[in-house]
């Protein structure tokens, strides 16, 4: 019986995967008791709150099953271990993480249904209860394609407030593969790959390792173009106040503040970039690291 009502949790622990899987374990206890015979048991606080706990199968969060079970089972509700399992397993700050993720997300060069399920992803990584279904259906339209967009805009008596978004889905997913048979996005993707390379495209600088971190605070140089006080055209910065650097496919950081400029998106936008996670630097260091690394160009 208990197969048939929670499936097992073998990871990863990641946002989006405990919450599909908690949202299982709801489905499930909700399905039970809909078609459960007037003969079968009901499934009292203890009985899913045990259900739910031995299907922990991922080792870390079995151990800690194990190790709390008794203090788990005298839990008032169901949702109380749920929030235990939330507090423990998901990182800290994540639902935010989540909604930048969701809220960057476009489709930029990739085909529709590839950011229809990336889309998809990030909003499973918050929650519908955060997002709203309108909300959902306007950045699925509005981070589109910008031909696709204007397409879909053209069509007489479209309504995205009264349309379904699985219907929303369907019908931009068609206009985007009559576009591309069409050859309207060809142009578009031209000026794209000519543009300077977004944050989602394989980055040419190395990966920023905990080695190349430490020499970069260690100079009170930026985390994300890895240029340092000594280097030509240097002006004092962090990560998210970085200017980027063309040259080698840096996109300028999210505090950034550059004269208006009007570009397209050429990837999907998932993830934040730890560059922009590096504390500021006062000038008395700034100076200190330049008058550190001259003396030492000077021996």
């Amino acid at each position: 019986m208990a197969s048939k009502v929670v499936s097992a949790f073998n990871g990863p622990i990641t946002p989006t995967a405990l919450e599909a899987w908690l949202g299982q374990c709801e489905d499930g206890f909700a399905i039970y008791t809909s078609t459960k015979s007037d003969k079968t048991p009901d499934l009292d606080i203890p009985t899913k709150i045990w259900l739910t706990g031995t299907h922990l199968h991922e080792p870390s969060m079995a151990a800690w099953w194990n190790a709390n079970r008794k203090e788990f089972l005298k839990l008032a509700s169901w949702d109380a271990l749920e929030k235990q399992i939330r507090s423990r397993f998901m990182p800290k700050g994540y639902k935010l993480m989540a909604l930048r993720s969701f809220f960057l997300c476009s489709q930029g060069k990739s085909t529709f249904s590839d950011y229809a399920a990336a889309l998809a992803e990030a909003r499973n990584g918050v929650g519908p209860s955060v997002i709203s279904a309108s909300v959902y259906k306007y950045q699925l339209l509005f981070h589109a394609h910008p031909i696709l967009v204007l397409r879909i805009v053209a069509i007489p008596d479209f309504d995205i407030d009264s349309i379904g978004f699985d219907d929303l889905v369907a019908l931009m997913n068609m206009q985007f593969e009559s576009l591309a048979a069409e050859g309207n996005l060809g142009r578009l993707s031209i000026t794209a790959r000519a543009s300077p390379a977004p944050l989602s495209s394989p980055a040419r600088l190395p990966f920023l390792d905990d080695t190349e971190r430490d020499r970069l605070s260690a100079a009170k140089g930026c985390w994300r173009c890895r240029k340092i006080p000594t280097d030509a055209g240097w002006v004092p910065h962090v990560g998210r106040t970085c200017p980027g650097d063309a040259a080698n496919g840096v996109q300028p950081g999210r505090d950034f503040i550059p004269g208006i400029k009007t570009e397209i998106a050429a990837g999907v936008f998932l993830a934040a970039d730890a560059s922009e996670d590096q504390p500021e630097y006062g000038a008395d260091e700034y100076a200190e690291a330049f008058w550190a690394a001259d003396d030492s160009d000077s021996e």
